[in-house]
């Protein structure tokens, strides 16, 4: 049996479809391209915009076009907010829910042996109501990683209760679960005896771990006091391997100055925070239902760079969020500029239904939006820019991961991608090494090793 996957959006959806990769090559099928004839297509699908709605759309009707024969399978969360709209297309097979993707391997095999779906599974019970996605589901341990043996992911958390007026994702994941502590360990232990160097933690909102009423675990004397993130953070710090972790991402709805002052002092931690601003303007902000502040935002990227100038902060700004003036657009712009963002990921406003934000008043133009959106591109490209140089004549420690021509590449633990030349190739895949950045180099930067 042949399978093909594709994943859109983000790093928590590329974990599962590793999980259910794994699943189906413990059951002895074989992953295939995307591209390539398979038996069973699998679309694990973004709902994040319009956009990733439609991006989602054309993803199974290609992956159809490739083998119209095929079965085709699509889970994630588009699949999971508009389960009709999606089982509707002609394309699709099966529809799977955020909360059932583990069940997928044994209902798809069920079916290449011959089965109908009917007597493997009730197919509408498979996408549940909002209301019943409140178990921590399991995906399974991951021992591929996007990169070679070099970086894992492990997902530890789900859901979010945050309800941003632009953001579907409350609908499509649930409320907020946990994983169990000792499970994450477990994983963690068998990803670093496999060989990876670098963890990075993730979830829906991973700053949200541990907050939902009734989770606990068995405190360690010294853990008194600590956040559930903290302990996290505490024991893989002290586990005697040498690699590294990484936070896939932060939200200042939930952490705030003091919060990010005692997360930022592991030492194993990479110096590197995906902080999501959305907007530079408190009046957006307020729009938006962040819960916070321009200066509460401010004062969270000056702890962080109090500590060290050269950690890397990037973030996510939404322009042309209906309300934004020209005067909350150049908010962002400024704030892009005094944070010195390593890279910001921008997104054009588009209304999602069921949203608060579906019914705000004062709708930017597309035209505008455009213009907003190229103007801070251009601000942002000058900011990264800065934060590199700002990164000459030191050390910085390189996990490398690839081979480019004469160059292996790798990334700093503040996540400046680099480029080594190795032209008798004496660099190996998957170590550190200590290197002196040279100058800015396609979207990162050329480096020597010291």
């Amino acid at each position: 049996m042949k399978i093909a996957f594709h994943t859109l959006g983000c790093k928590v959806n590329q974990y599962e479809t590793e999980a259910m990769k794994e699943a189906f090559v413990s059951r002895g099928a074989n992953i295939v391209g995307e591209d390539e004839s398979a038996d069973v297509y699998i679309v694990n699908t973004c709902t994040v915009t319009n956009i990733a709605d439609r991006k989602s759309r054309q993803y199974i009707r290609r992956m159809k076009g490739v083998n119209p024969k095929a079965y085709v399978v699509v889970t994630g969360c588009y699949a999971q907010v508009e389960a009709d709209e999606v089982r509707a297309l002609p394309e699709v097979d099966l529809v799977v829910g955020n909360s059932n993707k583990s069940k997928i391997c044994d209902i798809v095999c069920g079916i290449m042996s011959g089965k109908s779906i009917e007597e493997l599974t009730d197919p509408d019970a498979l996408v549940l109501p909002r209301n019943e996605l409140t178990n921590y589901e399991n995906m399974g341990m991951v021992v591929s990683s996007e990169s070679g043996m070099t970086r894992a992911y492990i997902k530890i958390q789900e859901g979010c209760d945050r309800f941003c007026a632009y953001c579907l994702i409350p609908f499509a994941r649930g409320p907020v679960r946990s994983r169990p502590l000792d499970e994450i360990m477990e994983e963690a232990r068998m990803l670093l005896d496999a060989g990876y160097k670098e963890l990075v933690l993730t979830g829906i909102n991973t700053a949200l771990y541990g907050t939902e009423p009734g989770y606990s675990f068995d405190r360690q004397p010294g853990e008194e006091g600590l956040t559930a993130m903290e302990v996290v953070l505490g024991r893989l710090d002290a586990l005697d391997y040498d690699f590294r972790i990484r936070l896939s991402s932060l939200e200042p709805t939930v952490v705030d100055k003091n919060d990010v002052e005692r997360i930022i002092r592991y030492k194993k931690l990479c110096h590197h925070l995906h902080l999501s601003a959305q907007s530079g303007s408190s009046h957006v902000l307020r729009l938006m239902n962040r819960h916070y502040n321009q200066q509460d935002y401010l004062d969270i990227v000056s702890a962080i760079h109090d500590y060290d100038p050269c950690y890397n902060i990037t973030t996510d700004i939404i322009v042309g969020f209906s309300g934004e003036t020209e005067e909350d657009f150049q908010d962002s712009i400024q704030v892009t500029r005094d944070c010195e963002f390593g890279k910001v990921h921008i997104f054009r406003y588009s209304k999602r239904k069921g949203t608060v934000g579906e019914k705000l008043p004062d709708e930017i133009s597309g035209t505008v939006k455009a213009e907003r959106a190229k103007a801070l591109a251009d601000v942002a490209d000058e900011t990264a820019a800065k934060f590199i140089e700002k990164n000459f004549e030191m050390t910085h420690r390189v996990l490398t991961e690839e081979r480019y021509g004469n160059y292996v590449t790798g990334y700093t633990g503040n996540y400046i991608k680099t480029y080594i030349e190795d032209k008798n190739k004496e660099l190996a895949l998957g170590e550190f090494y200590n290197v002196q950045l040279t100058q800015i180099y396609k979207e990162g930067c050329k480096a020597t090793t010291i």
